[in-house]
């Protein structure tokens, strides 16, 4: 198909993982797809900046900043100045560039896209995949022709305006492969529960701290398992010196690591995960079936990590261990009772059946495609 006659849709998106990745998942379902041609709108030196250069996918930058939480003048006048040069500029993107829809994915560049596209009569949707509407999708969502979701959103105040799709993994995840090979790969032994602990993009030191001293307490207790620990970048170095400090350097059955590119590697080798809810690694646990171990970030705008820990919770699949005074017993307690029966990790896999009811996350792409060809044509 000639480049002049295919679709062209703005996506604007980035700012963390959790908004970035559902938008790049769309744009590459799209682009197997055929006729279509994503661009996208990202922050002004956004790190997705290099995934973008990297999949070669055309992009546009825009000078916006988060809504303030404080109640300084400066910084809401700051905040405005750059809100009303970025709505300024995506009107000019949507003139240059013609898309016959703007999606946008939650994060704060979505807003003005969304806005410029209702000004100039353009059609456009968003994608809330949490299961709580967030701050600027709930804006958005006032302007926006239709809203995609990832998880049911309780008291939905948009109601008919909206579809439950899923909310995309990435596309590594779609060539899932076994537990045993994933071991293998990893170089680690067949046999055994292996326990996966990561934080996510916020960082997440009060849960590497709490998980590692929760290893030392098992271990001393006589539980065999081995350990994956994604400490993040900001934190390696400093986990690291606490698995020090407990005496576990060097340990055979632990790997400690800055982060991975190969996450469906060790999502195949995990018996539990440990970590934050975020509406990214919800659908990944949901994808791939996986018991887990969950602790909402306690800062998460509006709790949404704890709204969407409760969809699995609810079901069965995970259980939820909140920041508070006794978060370190309760999380090597929890962690305890899982790591050491077989059945109890068994019973969890098997509840994700209730959970049927929930798109396959592995075809949330093309359910919100789906829904972008219904409304646009």
């Amino acid at each position: 198909m000639n480049k002049t006659n295919r679709k062209r849709i703005l996506i604007a998106s980035g700012g963390t993982g959790g908004h970035f990745y559902p938008g790049l998942a769309l744009a590459d379902a799209l682009r197997a797809k055929g006729g279509w041609e994503p661009v996208f709108l990202v922050k002004k030196g956004d790190s997705a900046i290099d995934a973008l250069r990297q999949n070669y996918y055309p992009y546009a930058e825009l000078d916006m900043v988060a809504l303030p939480r404080s109640l300084n003048p400066l910084a809401h006048l700051g905040f405005l100045y750059k809100f009303a040069s970025s709505l300024a500029a995506c009107l000019r993107i949507l003139k240059d560039t013609g898309p016959v829809l703007v999606f946008g994915t939650g994060s704060y560049i979505s807003f003005p896209a969304i806005l410029a596209a209702f000004l100039k009569g353009t059609p456009s949707m968003i994608h809330e995949s949490n299961a709580k509407f967030g701050l600027g999708n709930g804006l958005c969502a006032r302007f926006a022709s239709h809203t995609t979701l990832g998880l049911p959103v309780k008291n939905n105040p948009f109601g008919a305006a909206t579809t439950l799709t899923g909310t995309p993994v990435r596309n590594g995840f779609l060539s899932y492969t076994g537990p045993l090979p994933a071991r293998a790969s990893l170089g680690l032994k067949e046999e055994g529960p292996l326990l996966l602990i990561f934080g996510g993009s916020q960082g997440a030191l009060r849960l590497n701290r709490a998980a590692a001293a929760a290893v030392k307490k098992l271990k001393a207790k006589g539980l065999a398992f081995q350990v994956i620990h994604l400490a993040g970048k900001n934190d390696y170095a400093g986990t690291l010196a606490f698995y020090s400090g407990l005496g576990l350097s060097g340990a055979p059955y632990l790997k400690v690591l800055p982060y991975s590119e190969e996450m469906n590697l060790l999502y195949a080798a995990a018996g539990l995960v440990c970590c934050r809810s975020g509406a990214g690694t919800v659908a990944e646990l949901l994808y791939l079936k996986k018991p887990a171990v969950l602790v909402p970030l306690p800062t998460s705008a509006g709790g949404h990590q704890l709204e969407n820990a409760r969809v699995l919770a609810d079901a069965g699949t995970a259980v939820v261990v909140e920041q508070s005074p006794a978060f370190d017993a309760e999380l090597a307690a929890q962690l305890e009772r899982l790591i050491g029966s077989a059945q109890e990790l068994e019973r969890m896999r098997s509840s994700f059946s209730g959970l049927a009811y929930l798109p396959d996350p592995g075809k949330a792409a093309e359910n919100i495609i789906i829904a972008i060809e219904k409304l646009i044509s």
